[in-house]
């Protein structure tokens, strides 16, 4: 297997996974999220894209 691509995720990325009111990018997002599961890309986060996730008042 080749070199894996590197990602990083900002905020904007992970609030589409549950963006109901853009359902084109939230479906897109969801696909890209299961390659990522998949181990396709090294994702990498911020502490400040963690920190973001984290003042949410929503789980996520």
């Amino acid at each position: 297997m080749g070199r894996k691509f590197k990602v990083y995720l900002d905020t904007s990325v992970i609030s589409y996974l549950q963006q109901e009111d853009a359902p084109e990018r939230m479906k897109d997002t969801l696909a890209l999220w299961a390659e990522f599961e998949a181990g396709k890309y090294e994702v990498y986060l911020s502490q400040v894209t963690l920190d973001e996730v984290g003042m949410c008042c929503e789980p996520k």
